[in-house]
């Protein structure tokens, strides 16, 4: 790990409680982070090392206690041909962020709750609500073997369990 990414031995002013719950609501020493541009900025400050999570704000470096997914998808937009075929999915993450989505890091829990990689630091992102129906439209079973799985772009994408 490069030090001067983040210095476990660095020694900080201050000590916060920074948490996001089930539902990608974050709280930061117990409270509700209501401010929208401090919820983009912690949540784009965000990442993950050796299993865990922290956020850089200002020199420093937090933890986060994550009780599911750090990030999660607000919307997708669906790119479809003339004949409905996806060609290309677009997540968009609560922050406001938008990417191309990364199909072949889609996985499933046992609660069937819809995951995949995000950003470019490549973190679980939870599909919420909305983007889930949305894009579970497009879900297909395989008849062979009962996996599920999307064609995005004429490409199968399994969906694999966690």
């Amino acid at each position: 790990m490069n030090s001067h990414i983040w210095n476990p031995k660095h020694e900080q002013r201050h000590s916060y409680d920074y948490y996001i719950d089930e539902h990608g609501d974050w709280f930061c020493q117990g409270n509700p982070v209501l401010d929208p541009q401090l919820f983009r900025l912690l949540s784009r400050s965000l990442f993950e090392r050796e299993g865990r999570h922290f956020i850089r704000c200002e020199g420093e470096v937090h933890p986060v206690r994550v009780a599911d997914a750090p990030l999660w998808i607000r919307y997708v937009h669906l790119h479809a041909d003339p004949q409905g075929e996806l060609q290309r999915v677009e997540i968009e993450l609560h922050d406001g962020r938008k990417e191309d989505l990364a199909a072949a890091t889609l996985t499933t829990s046992q609660n069937h709750a819809l995951y995949c990689r995000a950003t470019g630091r490549r973190l679980k992102a939870r599909f919420g609500k909305i983007a889930y129906y949305e894009l579970t439209r497009h879900l297909q079973m395989a008849c062979d073997d009962r996996s599920l799985f999307f064609m995005i772009g004429g490409k199968r994408y399994d969906i694999r369990p966690e």
